[in-house]
């Protein structure tokens, strides 16, 4: 006997809520119990199918972090799930993608936030093209959706900020990274984006690199070497900075369309923190150190 996709993914919820109920009360077994939940997602043939099986797992993912015990318990491994976290572990972000058949992709997530209670916010992604996309600030409900693979916390006029890197895949034929502010006002509310980008644009409130879809880009936080202007001399100084490669178009004809644009392979850029603003430096020399990132 036969049965559909739809009637297998909700059986397995069905067992996947007694059994996910019983690992979160007993502090084990959860991120198990989720994967199986969450691989189902990119198995499915179809569109429809795959949103289908997403709605189950992130209604299912959804009751496992509202329950206080979760906080205990890493999150980290969950398939097809990525998490930045606090250093203090108050606050994480998981973020995930499904691909649809146009090549595009609908993003998903939730915050996870410990402080006088325990908060937990759905990310709300549209999929609709932003105008102005560096300059604007978005919440939780105008979410523009990515994938969120680092955090850094900064101080920005004596309260933490969190500096988020991140990837999409933006049409069939380019993917973005991203560097953006998450911050986190007085009264609770929560924001993307601040104007503490010094680019060489002006100020922004996020930096956004688009690149050729089978290219690749590095953006990731390192130590490093940067070149510093000292007494008229030129000197090198050593610091964590976000480094990226910077990008080229493939052709001079290209010059402008970002699509076009791919890793120049020798020549790197970066952001350091400094005053309250990530400020652009250019020509950093990268090298290979051994556990340099973080």
């Amino acid at each position: 006997m036969k049965i559909s996709i739809l009637t297998f993914i909700l059986a397995l919820f069905c067992f996947t809520e007694y059994s996910v109920a019983q690992s979160v009360n007993n502090n084990s077994g959860v991120q198990d119990s989720l994967s199986k939940l969450s691989s189902l997602i990119w198995k499915q043939k179809t569109d429809t199918a795959r949103l289908k099986a997403n709605e189950v797992f992130l209604n299912k993912f959804q009751s496992v972090l509202k329950a206080p015990s979760s906080v205990d318990i890493s999150l980290d491994s969950i398939k097809g799930i990525t998490m930045v976290a606090s250093d203090n572990g108050k606050l994480r972000i998981f973020t995930w993608n499904v691909p649809v058949s146009d090549g595009t992709n609908k993003y998903f997530g939730f915050i996870q936030l410990m402080r006088d209670s325990l908060m937990v916010i759905p990310l709300h992604s549209s999929g609709i093209e932003q105008a102005d996309f560096e300059t604007k600030q978005f919440t939780p409900q105008t979410w523009y959706g990515a994938l969120y693979y680092k955090l850094i916390e900064v101080n920005i006029g004596g309260q933490t900020a969190y500096t988020l890197l991140g990837w999409d895949g933006y049409s069939t034929n380019s993917n973005r990274k991203l560097i953006d502010i998450f911050e986190i006002d007085k009264a609770g509310n929560i924001f993307f984006g601040m104007p503490v980008f010094k680019t060489e644009k002006g100020i922004k409130s996020r930096v956004v690199k688009e690149y050729a879809e089978k290219s690749n880009m590095l953006l990731r936080y390192d130590y490093q070497a940067i070149k510093v202007k000292k007494r008229n001399k030129i000197k090198k100084e050593e610091t964590w900075l976000i480094v990226m490669d910077r990008l080229v178009p493939m052709d001079p004809s290209m010059k402008g369309i970002p699509k076009y644009y791919v890793a120049s392979g020798d020549t790197y850029d970066g952001y350091i923190f400094r005053n309250g603003y990530w400020v652009l430096v250019e020509d950093v020399e990268v090298v290979n150190r051994e556990n340099s990132t973080k």
